[in-house]
């Protein structure tokens, strides 16, 4: 891929330094990163506002950036690691406010994405992580470990058990997963 930008082109991932050229990286990365995240947080309002506080840290972290693997790569693990935790904090909150005796208003009929979203939602965080990074954005098993920070194996056991889950809850529901990856808007296996 090639920014346009005034002056001479410049091609994405190696010449893009994002100690110097940070609005470029931010232009060029956003909606990569934004997608890794609403398939995390699910809620678009709360994706975009993850998104910008991950692209703060990495501003503040972009003298420790070390061009060793994907630029793409080093913004979406603290995007999905800021996620994961915001994520994991909104669940404390609203488990909090269950307690307290309030409830949740109901939900209109669901479709097939929502039903999608919805199967999604019925997963932890860390195993949500996994599906979307590796079905929604083609990223390796490898990879997410290194993102997530666990063995390959663990993305392996949380893939499998995230698709089975997600499975059941569709069929439930009356929509299908085939071919074993999500299939509704986007979401198709890209390698």
């Amino acid at each position: 891929m090639i920014l346009a930008m005034e002056g001479p082109a410049i091609t994405v991932d190696r010449d893009l330094d994002p100690r110097a050229e940070f609005a470029a990286v931010y232009e060029v990365h956003y909606q990569t990163v934004y997608r890794a995240v609403r398939g995390v947080a699910l809620d678009p309002d709360l994706a975009e506002d993850i998104t910008q506080d991950a692209f703060l840290k990495a501003y503040r972290a972009r003298g420790r950036y070390r061009p060793r693997g994907r630029l793409e790569g080093w913004l979406c693990t603290i995007a999905v690691r800021e996620a994961l935790s915001r994520v994991r904090w909104l669940n404390v909150q609203r488990r909090l406010v269950e307690l307290a005796g309030r409830q949740q208003r109901d939900a209109p009929p669901a479709v097939l994405p929502d039903l999608v979203e919805e199967a999604l939602a019925a997963l932890s965080p860390r195993t949500r992580a996994a599906v979307v990074l590796h079905y929604h954005h083609g990223y390796r098993y490898r990879e997410i470990a290194t993102m997530l920070r666990v063995p390959e194996g663990t993305v392996a056991s949380r893939l499998s058990d995230g698709l089975r889950r997600m499975r059941r809850h569709l069929e439930l529901h009356g929509g299908k997963l085939t071919a074993g990856s999500p299939s509704s808007q986007g979401w198709t296996r890209r390698r």
